[in-house]
């Protein structure tokens, strides 16, 4: 076969495997969802009914090119973004991302299991509580990383994708009634006075955070490499956040209705019973177990969705420390090498003992205001990487002009986000 005809049968390949490559960016886009997307969105129709819905599209539509910087850098030099730190940034963005990873893991696995927790009591009535449940879908989320395999992995998460799409998704449609507020709020931006806050809190709840670094080790999985895939995890990244737009529109709109609409105040107690019982009184007993469901399937792909994937970044991260070669560092982050495994039991331990303090929806406001730190540095490095190290002989072009003004966006926007609601939540500041 000539070259031109091998040429011409990996492009065909590319075009065939579509199907398949659409799975990393959803199965990235339900990891990073979870907690931060479902109490944000929650919280903001809870307050503001429809007139945020702008604020959802926008995070989504601003993450969405953040994870496409992350895919072609991983497509253009066959090395992670965490590589491409250590190989090409000062000492210091290491320093900072490893104290910042240790850190945001506790969080990160605090909020999801607590998530996991309400999701469980409320589908069934109490029987399992919240803290206990916390506690089960941790051990759970161990268990099944450690012995399912990348593969079985995937296929529950599809599963689990499906349940939460179908389901909160048919919802929100079977409620909808006012199409012109409901267009007001996503086409024309408006902040009412004193709700700047909760825009904030939007947009660094929506659309993940560090799990974003997740694609580049499930595209290393599914063995994607080179120009001819750029196309399709373009479109892939694209269909995974118009997903997450698509699921906190739907989620904002359903507490339009069960909070904003009856002026009930939203509390721990009722963050998921209340819009689960809104539903049921509208649509009847399929209303509530639908929304129920669906809101318990959302939380646990994004705790599965982390308890395998953050264990990766670790390990990349302990072989980048280590001064590793490029075949260690991939041995390492494989699911059965050491570093992978106790990062694992590292992520799963660190959830339990915030499964007894009874303060969830306090857990996960906390944990979006530290995932939003991560925003700004994860744009800045970006915009570095791949306008001026980013290989010109690959045939990955590097970032266009309107790459470059999304990224700059991301980074001045998230930055001031962390910030203020770093100083708010700790001394009090407001700015």
């Amino acid at each position: 076969m000539s070259a031109v005809d091998q040429k011409v049968a990996q492009e065909r390949s590319a075009e065939f495997s579509l199907a398949k490559l659409v799975g990393p960016g959803l199965i990235t886009a339900a990891a990073g969802i979870g907690a931060g997307d479902l109490v944000a969105s929650t919280l903001g129709g809870a307050g503001y009914g429809l007139t945020f819905l702008w604020v959802v599209a926008l995070a989504a539509f601003l993450k969405c090119f953040l994870n496409e910087g992350i895919g072609r850098w991983q497509l253009a030099t066959q090395t992670t973004a965490i590589e491409g730190w250590a190989e090409h940034l000062h000492w210091g963005v290491r320093a900072f991302f490893g104290f910042y990873l240790v850190i945001w893991t506790v969080f990160v696995s605090a909020s999801l299991s607590n998530a996991c927790g309400l999701g469980i009591a409320n589908l069934t009535g109490g029987a399992i509580s919240q803290s206990w449940g916390a506690v089960l879908h941790a051990l759970i989320g161990f268990g099944f990383v450690m012995i399912g395999g990348f593969a079985g992995f995937e296929k529950v998460m599809k599963v689990l994708i499906g349940i939460m799409f179908f389901t909160i998704i048919s919802c929100a449609l079977l409620t909808f009634h006012n199409p012109v507020g409901f267009f007001q709020g996503l086409l024309m931006p408006r902040i009412p006075s004193g709700s700047g806050s909760t825009v904030l809190s939007v947009l660094g709840g929506i659309g993940g955070s560090v799990t974003m670094l997740s694609y580049n080790y499930w595209l290393r999985e599914e063995k994607m490499v080179g120009p001819k895939w750029v196309k399709l995890i373009r479109a892939d990244i694209t269909l995974a956040y118009v997903f997450t737009a698509v699921f906190g529109i739907s989620v904002m709109s359903i507490a339009n209705q069960a909070f904003f609409l009856s002026g009930v105040k939203i509390t721990d107690a009722q963050a998921v019973t209340k819009m689960a019982e809104t539903l049921g009184t509208i649509l009847g007993p399929l209303g509530f177990y639908a929304y129920s469901v669906g809101f318990w399937a959302a939380v646990t792909a994004s705790l599965l969705g982390v308890w395998q994937s953050v264990p990766y970044i670790f390990a990349d991260f302990w072989g980048v420390l280590r001064k590793y070669s490029p075949e260690k560092r991939s041995e390492i982050t494989q699911g059965t090498s050491t570093p992978y495994r106790l990062a694992l039991v590292y992520i799963t331990v660190a959830a339990i003992p915030f499964a007894f303090m009874k303060q969830p929806l306090f857990i996960i406001k906390t944990y979006t205001i530290i995932g939003s730190l991560f925003i700004p540095f994860l744009a800045g490095t970006l915009l570095y990487l791949n306008n001026y190290r980013l290989p010109t002989n690959t045939g990955v072009k590097r970032n266009s002009l309107l790459t470059n003004a999304v990224m700059t966006l991301a980074m001045i926007l998230f930055a001031y986000i962390g910030v203020r609601d770093l100083l708010r939540a700790a001394f009090g500041i407001q700015i």
